[in-house]
């Protein structure tokens, strides 16, 4: 497998698992995957990390994280195998002009129509391509969006509800070196 330039964005890759406590139930925890290969920064690739491959696979994707799918469809999942895609976005709540931002209650409900007709979009062309990835590595999809103010609280909240046992997620790390270099 070739070395792609977005491995080499600092990515941490976490992997949801259910772990037992002491009465048998299942306690949600976040692993972060180890650093033990270093051709890919903050991803362990020398274990599997889902042993049983058939599992439905979650994936929260946003804006940028093209990256998180290519490593999870790399690593995580097989042909055939199932992954859902979670999406928050935020509630519409006002907009940008050239003038400055316009509260939705100051628009006529035409307008406000034909705004969240745009956002609409824009959300349907960002997911259509985490969906062709996925298709192109012959993998089955589901997508799953919601509507919150909270994107953490709103993907946490899902974990008991679908019974989630693997939910991969990206964060980029701040760059340290310019708060030493001052």
């Amino acid at each position: 497998m070739e070395k792609e330039a977005y491995y080499d964005d600092e990515v941490e890759i976490l992997e949801f698992q259910p772990s037992c406590n002491k009465e048998s139930k299942f306690a949600a925890e976040i692993v972060e995957i180890g650093e033990e290969n270093d051709e890919y920064k903050g991803v362990n690739c020398g274990s599997k990390v889902n042993d049983n491959k058939n599992e439905d696979v979650y994936v929260a994707v946003g804006k940028d994280d093209v990256h998180v799918l290519k490593w999870v469809l790399a690593h995580a999942v097989v042909p055939g195998a199932r992954v859902n895609l979670i999406h928050v976005s935020h509630p519409i709540s006002s907009i940008s002009t050239p003038v400055g931002r316009l509260w939705i209650g100051q628009l006529s409900p035409e307008q406000s129509k034909i705004f969240a007709i745009e956002e609409h979009n824009k959300r349907k062309n960002l997911l259509n391509k985490y969906i062709r990835l996925c298709l192109d590595n012959k993998v089955n999809v589901d997508t799953i969006l919601i509507e919150s103010s909270e994107t953490t609280k709103a993907i946490l909240d899902l974990i008991p509800v679908l019974n989630m046992t693997s939910l991969f997620m990206g964060t980029k790390h701040q760059n340290l070196a310019r708060y030493f270099n001052h």
